[in-house]
């Protein structure tokens, strides 16, 4: 992340910048949280990082980053394709964001990826959305 408000607007108010070792560490220490690196075929580095925190049959989506030398590039879909299938993985039925409101670009990438939005009243400063994980055939 280049400067503190693309920070914010990747990670929302969880990290400050600067970023630090300590702050993923503690990140990292929370229960049920299980994070991953994100790369395909077509790039020669990791461009992208998320994590999942699973609480009962749900997973919460946060701390999304998207190497800046990679936007732009259509890998939206990619990305939150990676996020849906380790969901899946992890055995949970739905999957929770808050994007900060101003972030257009990701709403917008969510909206196309299936999420749906609802309110939050208690993140008036963000979109709430939901994508239930259909149940494998």
């Amino acid at each position: 992340m280049p400067d503190a408000p693309a920070l914010y607007l990747f990670a929302g108010p969880s990290l400050t910048w600067p970023p630090t070792v300590a702050q993923l560490e503690e990140i990292s220490r929370r229960p049920g949280l299980s994070a991953w690196m994100v790369a395909d075929d077509e790039h020669e580095a990791a461009w992208g990082h998320f994590d999942l925190t699973v609480q009962g049959n749900s997973a919460r989506l946060g701390r999304v980053l998207v190497d800046p030398r990679y936007r732009g590039r259509g890998l939206g879909h990619t990305f939150t394709r990676a996020a849906i299938g380790k969901a899946r993985d992890l055995g949970v039925d739905e999957v929770r964001l808050a994007v900060v409101s101003d972030n257009e670009p990701a709403v917008k990438a969510y909206r196309r990826a299936g999420f749906t939005e609802f309110v939050d009243p208690e993140r008036p400063l963000f979109t709430a959305m939901t994508y239930r994980i259909p149940e494998r055939p």
